[in-house]
């Protein structure tokens, strides 16, 4: 949702001092759950650290996601759901943020939203703060003013589904600042290492029933976890590595990049087509010598000489090809280009890009990000790999 204020660090809500004091007593390394729920468990295998708590309430959604008859959540989009939660809420249905934002509960619901989420709690004679309510109204939800947010249920990449989870139904598309992908505000574990934990512990499972929601948890402490990478290949792995960072600008290479450009300043600028040749660039494929080709020449090449790129069919594109569009000689806001997540599939295919529809680096669909090219001249390439 927009403007939270996010305090994953703090626990959103749960005191500074318990959190201190559970750090402290992680002096020992335990390969399964413990039932008691003053147990505190750390895996070496993720570096996470839970409580009973919040294995309890992480299975609990996991089942009811993967169950539930309106949502049926493949693994993948459960855990990237899960990442997400954990990050705002430590999966705790009864935190409240204090910070004056008000936003409360697993999505941290927050103004007309948090309305509905009690009203929907009292017209179902449900306690707001359970698990049962809120998985519910966000059931509700999804089948009324979030429809569109749906597809992230067949998602088959955790990351993609915390991302698109992110976007879609928490709003925060124009608030790159609160996505902490990767870390924290403070060096904390972001959503997608959250979700790559709860991937590995629970996609595994058989889901059974959500018949535990019921008996679970509404309260719960802090964790954090390292990152592990998609299977992506090495142009969309660096490309996701700066989901966030860079401004647009049609100027490149802008001159707050920095003088390496295999590793730019992020704070720096860029357009879509520059962003692409920082990409190529770091991966380790041909780009111009100043990275200055803007889309009517990438396509040009890639129908042409195949300096740096080579075009291919639309049936062959996909994930870490690029897609370019112009209207003319594609100058100015008459061309876009970006990059492939997915095999594409039409106007839902998923791309990352600078610019579009977004103020940094994310993740959309090519028939929103290009609508106004769609007219335009398609050209699919394919990078040429540095000897």
């Amino acid at each position: 949702m927009q403007k939270k204020v996010i305090m994953a660090s703090l626990g959103l809500g749960v005191p500074l001092l318990l959190i201190s004091c559970l750090l402290l007593l992680i002096t020992f390394i335990a390969s399964s759950d413990d039932d008691n729920d003053c147990a505190v468990t750390t895996e070496t295998s993720s570096n996470v650290v839970t409580s009973a708590d919040m294995n309890k309430n992480a299975k609990t959604i996991y089942q009811f996601l993967r169950t539930n008859k309106d949502v049926k959540a493949t693994p993948q989009a459960a855990a990237g759901i899960l990442g997400v939660w954990q990050f705002e809420s430590q999966l705790n249905p009864s935190v409240k943020n204090t910070g004056g934002s008000g936003a409360t509960g697993l999505a941290q619901w927050m103004s007309n939203r948090y309305d509905n989420l009690m009203s929907f709690a009292a017209k179902n004679n449900k306690k707001w703060n359970s698990l049962d309510a809120q998985l519910n109204f966000m059931v509700y939800e999804m089948a009324h003013s979030y429809q569109g947010a749906k597809h992230i249920f067949k998602e088959t990449s955790a990351h993609q589904a915390a991302y698109d989870w992110l976007m879609e139904y928490e709003g925060m598309r124009n608030n790159p600042e609160q996505w902490f992908l990767e870390k924290g505000p403070s060096g904390q574990p972001g959503r997608y290492p959250l979700a790559d934990h709860w991937l590995a512990k629970l996609g595994d499972t058989d889901p059974g029933t959500s018949d535990g929601l019921a008996t679970a948890s509404d309260d719960t402490t802090g964790s954090s976890c390292d990152a592990t990478s998609e299977n992506d290949g090495d142009i969309l792995k660096t490309a996701k590595g700066w989901l966030g960072y860079f401004y647009y600008v049609q100027t490149h290479p802008s001159s707050d990049l920095g003088k390496d450009l295999k590793n730019p300043n992020k704070s720096g600028g860029t357009d879509c087509s520059g962003f692409v040749w920082l990409v190529l660039n770091k991966a380790g494929y041909k780009v111009p010598a100043n990275m200055g080709w803007f889309t009517g020449t990438m396509a040009s090449d890639a129908t042409g000489p195949h300096h740096y790129l080579k075009a291919i069919d639309k049936n062959e594109a996909k994930a870490d090809d690029i897609v370019i569009v112009n209207q003319g000689e594609g100058s100015g806001n008459n061309g876009h280009t970006a990059i492939l997540t997915e095999d594409w599939h039409g106007n839902q295919t998923r791309i990352i890009e600078s610019g579009g529809t977004g103020k940094s680096i994310n993740i959309a669909q090519f028939g929103t990000a290009f609508s106004s090219l769609l007219s335009g001249e398609t050209t699919f390439a394919r990078a040429i790999k540095a000897k």
